[in-house]
């Protein structure tokens, strides 16, 4: 099976080998060797829970294009699987967080709710736009980052990813976006990712709670009272929500395991190929005459790239 979808890989991305890839000369700079930023003793009840939606593949509406910009829809789905797996992975190990979550759709009551988007991937380079809101509806990232590969990178060390400075620079960023932030303002942003969950379950009973501006932003006006029990109910309720979630992430990280050795051929393959296109275009833009349409010259070069 594995051998089968290798293949496919291949040859899916043999199609799109000379695709027109979008140019990187406006793209951040790449984010280069990073080290992970550990957390350390920080108090139980600061540590958000964080949702990771899982991250949008990024595939345009229109097919057409698809082939232009290198793109193989089946493939790219999965990535964004594997991707917000690795992702989840990396904030776990940054020890900074409660439970963290990969989500198969928005939950808005997330104590820290980070959403994506793919916006390049191959063997090469990886380009990830990555957003993060806590409950408040504030602000925490919004930035796009990039990553290339080197060749020690490949093949790649079992437990390892390629693009993992990437992911540990989110995490990292969204590190100094935590310490921002007192002890006081962590607690009460979990206390308002429940009552925005409990409203939404019964905004008769707790819609006056909390206060939301013209920009989409919450206030805590009050806090129900201490052992409140239409309260105990919501927080049981949103604990079975969460098991049913975790289910559904265990999938995720099954396909991540599974899907690993066989992508990573793949991207390693991919490498190659960005790096042919790369060089071919340059070779183009570079040679002082080519042959006329039509000349020996041209068939030539022609059948050259026939052949590759």
């Amino acid at each position: 099976m594995r051998v089968l979808l290798l293949a496919t890989m291949v040859l899916a991305w043999g199609v799109a080998a000379l695709a027109e890839i979008p140019p990187v000369e406006d793209w951040p700079r790449p984010v280069g060797n990073v080290e992970l930023r550990v957390a350390a003793d920080l108090p139980e009840e600061t540590l958000l829970d964080v949702g990771l939606v899982l991250l949008d593949p990024g595939i345009p509406e229109d097919s057409s294009t698809h082939s232009k910009l290198g793109i193989v829809p089946e493939i790219r789905k999965a990535e964004a699987q594997f991707m917000s797996a690795i992702l989840r992975y990396v904030l776990e190990n940054s020890q900074a967080w409660g439970v963290v979550r990969v989500l198969p759709e928005t939950l808005e009551s997330s104590e820290l709710l980070l959403t994506g988007t793919i916006l390049h991937s191959d063997g090469l380079r990886l380009a990830l736009h990555i957003q993060a809101r806590d409950a408040l509806g504030r602000a925490w990232l919004d930035r796009v980052y990039v990553d290339e590969t080197r060749e020690a990178d490949y093949p790649v060390a079992e437990g390892l990813d390629p693009y993992l400075d990437l992911y540990r620079q989110i995490a990292n960023d969204l590190l100094a976006a935590r310490e921002a932030l007192s002890e006081k303002q962590l607690r009460d942003l979990k206390e308002i990712a429940l009552l925005r969950y409990a409203g939404a379950l019964s905004p008769e009973a707790f819609g006056d709670y909390l206060a939301i501006d013209e920009q989409g932003r919450y206030s805590l006006l009050r806090l129900p009272a201490r052992g409140d029990p239409m309260l105990e109910r919501v927080h049981r309720m949103r604990n079975q929500e969460f098991l049913f979630i975790d289910t559904v992430d265990e999938q995720y990280v099954a396909l991540y395991e599974e899907m690993g050795p066989t992508y990573n051929l793949w991207r390693q393959y991919g490498r190659e190929q960005a790096i042919y296109r790369e060089e071919y275009r340059e070779r183009v833009a570079n040679r002082d005459s080519r042959g006329r349409r039509g000349s020996f010259v041209a068939m030539q070069q022609t059948y050259d790239a026939y052949k590759w």
